[in-house]
């Protein structure tokens, strides 16, 4: 797929990518670029047009970053990551300190485009727009050898992912489909439960159509991406036997935990046995390859850390979410009393689960290969004394997978994000079971399963390599006390420790109904451990769950959107 993607920037492809989401709205489905231009290889650049979509990598790579497909803006929102950079002023234009802080606005104060609200909406209508010509093209085009059929279901999977990211953003969207005219579509001409049966329905004819494995590329959705993606939407709807259905079909496939947690954050795993569905991404060097527009990952691209990468910093995880990383004297959460004690850098003794150190950067802890994790590395120490950047989302700067500092984007190393990975299909499941009144010691097996991958992955180890980096302790769930309202919390806990880090948190809480109160309990504590939110009185307003309707996008089109 990251060679596919390359080929996207023939001239037909540029010149989608120069249309404005004010264009899309306002033209007609059948335009000049669907006319007269069927062949297998115009085809075959749409599509890799509408995959590419998935990076958010639209016109400004800026627009990316700020309405990121990793969704890490909406970890923002929740209590696990603060905005980062030098402080209150960094990104204020953007809006994302505002939903730090519990609240956003919808217009773009600056009028440069670069606002939340605006890019994820524009983001991912360019990125439907694309799919829909896709669709269009591959329908018209006469050919008794291309894989129609099999083309079509890729297309409606990712129309699928796009209005699903939409819908959990905005709640209030258009549904937009390949005979659609944008410039008549409404985001009020569907209610919610109407949005999601059209979501599921693109998702249920991908299953239906699509094949187990791609013999063209492995980084192409198949079958059981669609069958994960079905699941997660049945979380979402709260089906949970359908849950099940799906999260076995994937179980019984060929995906596993990979042996080393940290491995999911290497070039040689990024499409490997736990990968479910991933962004693909690639290298490519400005200066070095003359490469104007690589597809790395923009969405992270200043979210590392300054010392050997010169990164801006962005994004770090909260105190609260390093506190919920301690263990009791058995090597189990805390569930109630995790932010009694406060985790800092190396010093603090107690007990970790080993996640802490695979999940963001400490003070005083080793950093990939590349060293101790220095206060001289983050962006503002006096703000955000302790860093503890994303490394996730990164490679080692001495990888040679990552562009070198000072020649390009550097932290854009070309490491794809895994938007599904196994251990979350192994807790949907266990959520369902749990939910449903199902076979709770099933639902206890299958978390101790991604527990026990943390438990004996190899831990971070001193600088000097004279032993572990910190406490760590990490045990199973035992079957003695396990309730449902137990394995709930543990259930909650485990997704938040797990899948630290990766964009999720904030839709969890709002599935689960506890935003607010999650949000109000932890700035009651949060305001007075990080110096930059000292002194603020937050509280997390109850019209503010999702995020506003672009006010430029309602301005342009008064008749079709409302605000939500």
């Amino acid at each position: 797929m990251k060679t596919l993607i390359k080929i996207l920037f023939s001239t037909i492809i540029i010149m989608i990518l120069s249309v404005s989401c004010e264009d899309i709205l306002n033209t007609a489905p059948q335009g000049v670029l669907a006319e007269g231009l069927s062949s297998e290889s115009v085809t075959d650049g749409l599509v890799a047009a509408a995959y590419q979509g998935l990076s958010a990598n639209v016109a400004d790579v800026r627009h990316a970053f700020i309405g990121p497909s990793s969704n890490w803006v909406m970890d923002v929102r929740s209590d696990d990551a603060y905005t980062g950079g030098e402080g209150a002023s960094s990104l204020e234009y953007s809006g994302v300190p505002q939903m730090e802080r519990g609240n956003i606005f919808p217009s773009d104060v600056d009028g440069d485009g670069l606002h939340v609200p605006l890019n994820k909406w524009r983001n991912n209508l360019i990125a439907i727009a694309r799919v829909n010509l896709a669709i269009r093209n591959i329908r018209d085009l006469e050919s008794d050898t291309y894989p129609k059929n099999e083309r079509i279901a890729e297309m409606r999977l990712l129309r699928a992912h796009f209005h699903y990211d939409l819908k959990r953003n905005f709640d209030m969207i258009p549904y937009i489909m390949e005979n659609d005219n944008p410039s008549e579509k409404s985001n009020t001409e569907f209610p919610s439960e109407q949005l999601w049966d059209l979501i599921q329905a693109d998702m249920q004819a991908a299953y239906d159509s699509l094949p187990e494995t791609n013999d063209v590329d492995i980084a192409r959705v198949n079958k059981y991406t669609a069958a994960a993606y079905l699941c997660k939407l049945h979380i979402e709807r709260k089906n949970w036997a359908d849950a099940i259905l799906m999260a076995d079909y994937v179980i019984n496939g060929p995906y596993e935990l990979l042996d080393e947690f940290e491995d999911l954050a290497t070039i040689e795993e990024e499409n490997g046995l736990e990968t479910i569905f991933a962004f693909q991404y690639s290298r490519g060097n400005v200066q070095l390859d003359g490469d104007i527009f690589p597809n790395h990952s923009w969405s992270d691209l200043l979210n590392t850390p300054r010392g050997p990468y010169s990164g801006d910093g962005f994004y770090l995880g909260s105190q609260n979410l390093a506190n919920a990383f301690r263990t009791d004297a058995t090597g189990l959460p805390l569930f109630d009393s995790f932010n009694d004690e406060v985790v800092e850098g190396s010093t603090y003794a107690g007990n970790l689960d080993p996640r802490i150190d695979f999940t963001f950067g400490r003070v005083g802890i080793v950093w990939k290969d590349a060293g101790e994790y220095d206060v001289t590395w983050i962006r503002n120490p006096t703000f955000f004394p302790e860093g503890r950047s994303s490394k996730k989302h990164v490679l080692s700067p001495n990888d040679p997978n990552i562009n070198p500092p000072n020649t390009g984007p550097h932290s854009a190393s070309g490491l794809n994000y895994q938007y599904i990975r196994y251990a979350e299909l192994l807790l949907w499941k266990a959520e369902s079971l749990i939910e449903s009144g199902g076979d709770l010691n099933e639902a206890r097996q299958l978390i101790n399963e991604v527990r026990n991958r943390a438990k004996n992955s190899s831990y971070v180890q001193k600088l000097d390599e004279s032993g572990v980096a910190a406490t760590y302790s990490i045990s199973l769930y035992p079957a003695s006390g396990w309730t449902q309202d137990y394995a709930r919390k543990a259930l909650r806990f485990e997704r938040r420790i797990e899948l630290a880090m990766e964009g999720h948190r904030y839709y969890d809480l709002m599935r689960w109904g506890i935003v607010e109160q999650v949000m109000n309990d932890y700035f009651a504590t949060e305001v007075e451990r990080a110096p930059h939110l000292e002194g603020e009185s937050l509280t997390f307003p109850d019209d503010q769950l999702y995020l506003p309707i672009p006010q430029e996008e309602i301005d342009l089109a008064p008749e079709l959107y409302s605000q939500n």
